[in-house]
């Protein structure tokens, strides 16, 4: 199974993917709250940001089809999100749908020009909680054992069935399944956890050949700021 659903394409060479993940993390983060920060009038400020987006989607190399089918796989979430405020007429769910496509595409680079292990690194040196980084972390390692494992449950219930039963024993079936599973993961975790320790884990995954603060990442964040704060001051 495919396990890799959060940062694919990590793994490239672009001036974008060698920058370290603090920069990374304070500049997007920077660049989503100025989206949210834009008036109801900002179409030119809208503008902009799309235009800033463009530009770092060609900088990371990151195919654009990827990005379009992740933020179209979102789509629904957010045209409902954008219904939810009626009272604002069409141009509040316009805006709040430019702002939530924005800031989706810029959470897709984020996350696909920088390692996960690096920015629950990057994370716990701008001071996240130990404990918050370490859950990230084991949470995306082994999400995908117990989704794997719930698949092999749903296919041996196939292969010992013929046709749908009624809804009340599918439920039922359903309720056995998420049961077991729990049970399972349980199981796994005690498993997994004894496994770590003999192979001396204490706490922190290590790292292979981290990535320095340089002076690149300096004038990248540099640049995202300023170019956030001319964006207010010009337009």
């Amino acid at each position: 199974m495919r396990h890799n659903f959060i940062d694919r394409y990590a793994s490239l060479d672009s001036p974008l993917h060698i920058l370290e993940a603090r920069s990374k993390l304070l500049a997007f983060t920077a660049l989503i709250i100025s989206v949210l920060c834009v008036p109801m009038n900002g179409g030119g400020l809208f503008f902009a940001y799309f235009f800033a987006t463009a530009i770092l989607m060609g900088i990371s190399q990151i195919p654009l089809s990827f990005i379009l089918a992740r933020t179209f796989v979102i789509l629904p979430f957010i045209v409902l999100a954008s219904l939810a405020v009626p009272w604002r007429g069409f141009l509040g769910f316009g805006v709040l749908f430019v702002r939530a496509i924005l800031c989706l595409m810029l959470l897709i680079l984020l996350t696909n020009t920088t390692r996960f292990s690096e920015l629950l690194r990057g994370l716990r040196k701008l001071g996240c909680p130990r404990i918050l980084a370490l859950n990230l972390g084991f949470l995306y390692r082994y999400l995908f054992v117990l989704t794997e494992e719930a698949m092999r449950m749903k296919l041996a219930r196939d292969c010992r069935r013929v046709g749908r039963a009624p809804i009340r024993k599918e439920l039922n079936i359903l309720s056995s399944m998420l049961g077991t599973l729990l049970i399972r993961s349980f199981e796994r975790a005690e498993r997994m956890h004894c496994a770590m320790l003999s192979r001396g884990y204490s706490g922190d995954f290590p790292v292979v050949s981290p990535r320095r603060f340089t002076w690149h990442d300096m004038a990248f964040l540099s640049g995202v700021m300023l170019f956030i704060a001319l964006t207010f001051i010009v337009l």
